[in-house]
């Protein structure tokens, strides 16, 4: 498996990198600039690319290298690339029977090919917040290496939590009492993850039984520990106790908004003031709620342009297992409480930062929808996307808007997703690192539809 998966990146990224050596400036003309900050659109904007980066950006004259690519933005809307923050990347076999289990122990073709349906749909960036590091880090290694066409790829690797939680397993290590967990930390640190996510979670709600959690000190002893490393960490919650646990031991991010119950003003207002950004993760409660009526979500243009047919089947039993543990009934009761938290620490001026805690992109285009169904503009939902999600990843120096510098992951739509974020599956160009990417030799379904 591996040799094959070898053959074919060598000859995908063969066939997209070539003559790109020494590729031409690239300049946006005329196009209406929708820059990720949160600042109004801007009509007749000009956007110069050079290299890997953005090198100009203005309204009115804006100086156009000599022998510059020059592409016609009238009537078009330029965004940054979009970011999807919380995967769990089918391929990896992460947790047994999961959404994220495939037919393969490790399916690297199948990791791939997943990758590129988020490219084709916008999203220039993932994290990948719990896998198994044999597939995810090699993947990510690939992509950084430029050998994959891939979205820029960040990852946890296995994550953290205490023995008898239910991410334990290929994605999880089931960390000992301090001292003893240094070990468990070292050999996490010697994977190099991008964020180290912790599950905090001691569920006793709903359908979960009631597990053992991390003893509040224990966390904040790792936290301190992977500090000490440069390591940023995450934490996955369910409730506004549980987040104000994870802060007070030092976490800079959470990985979910509280959706067990309503949040506190005061709370809203706490990690404002703490500029801690916190995942959207609406899609997650969406779509296992739908489940209840079958996997109709499946059944979307969007889904049968990136997602094989023979992969229904596979969500068909996801849905058996969710159903049979009550999950979807549960699901559709926190739905409406994710969202009201998600508008009170958006009001507050909090950073909201999106993430789909699904596998596919589609999930992460209905996770805007999703946002503006809370209550928040399209506007501010674009800025969840890119801006963002840069400063979750702490790289908002190099990503998440249009600005002098900053690396060129742009994408072109036909339409304005001010107006309706549904625009944004109108995509008429992606652009990765400066590199126009030919979505039409991207291996998804809809590219191998007999014409």
């Amino acid at each position: 498996m591996r040799q094959k998966f070898k053959a074919i990146l060598g000859l995908v990224a063969g066939a997209f990198w070539a003559g790109l050596a020494v590729a031409k400036p690239i300049v946006f003309e005329n196009v209406t600039l929708i820059d990720g900050t949160g600042r109004p659109a801007m009509a007749n904007s000009t956007v110069v690319v050079d290299g890997h980066r953005i090198t100009a950006v203005g309204q009115g004259k804006v100086t156009v290298p000599r022998g510059a690519k020059r592409i016609d933005g009238t009537g078009k809307y330029l965004i940054p690339g979009m970011m999807d923050l919380h995967l769990h990347l089918i391929g990896g076999g992460a947790w047994k029977d999961s959404s994220a289990q495939s037919g393969k122990p490790l399916d690297f073709d199948l990791g791939l090919q997943t990758l590129q349906g988020f490219l084709y749909y916008g999203f220039t960036t993932v994290y990948d917040a719990g896998n198994n590091p044999a597939f995810i880090l090699p993947m990510r290694e690939r992509e950084r290496a430029g050998k994959i066409i891939s979205p820029r790829i960040f990852a946890t690797g296995q994550l953290l939590s205490y023995p008898g939680s239910w991410s334990v397993g290929y994605a999880g290590i089931g960390v000992r009492d301090w001292p003893e967990t240094i070990k468990d930390l070292d050999l996490q640190l010697s994977r190099k993850p991008d964020i180290q996510k912790i599950t905090y979670e001691s569920f006793g709600a709903g359908p979960n039984p009631l597990i053992k959690s991390l003893p509040k000190d224990l966390m904040a002893q790792m936290i301190t520990y992977l500090h000490q490393h440069g390591v940023r960490t995450t934490a996955h919650i369910a409730n506004e106790t549980m987040a104000r646990d994870a802060i007070a031991a030092g976490i800079d991010t959470l990985a979910h908004a509280p959706g067990v119950g309503v949040i506190t003003q005061d709370f809203a207002k706490m990690v404002a003031e703490k500029k801690i950004p916190i995942q959207t993760t609406l899609s997650v409660f969406d779509e296992i709620s739908q489940m209840d009526q079958g996997v109709g979500f499946l059944k979307t243009p969007e889904y049968a342009a990136t997602v094989d047919a023979g992969e229904i089947p596979a969500r068909e039993k996801s849905r058996e297992r969710y159903t049979k543990l009550g999950w979807p009934a549960w699901f559709t009761t926190i739905l409406p409480y994710a969202k009201r938290n998600l508008k009170m620490i958006h009001d507050a001026g909090g950073i909201l930062a999106l993430g789909s805690d699904r596998t596919f992109a589609p999930a992460g285009l209905r996770e805007l929808e999703l946002v503006v169904d809370a209550g928040i503009s399209p506007l501010d939902t674009i800025r969840i996307a890119t801006l963002n999600a840069a400063i979750f990843l702490a790289r908002e120096k190099d990503l998440g808007s249009v600005e002098v510098g900053k690396l060129a992951d742009l994408v072109l739509l036909s339409a304005d997703p001010t107006a309706d974020i549904k625009n944004v599956r109108r995509v008429e160009m992606v652009m990765k690192g400066g590199k126009i990417i030919d979505r039409s030799k991207l291996n998804l379904p809809v590219n191998r539809k007999i014409k």
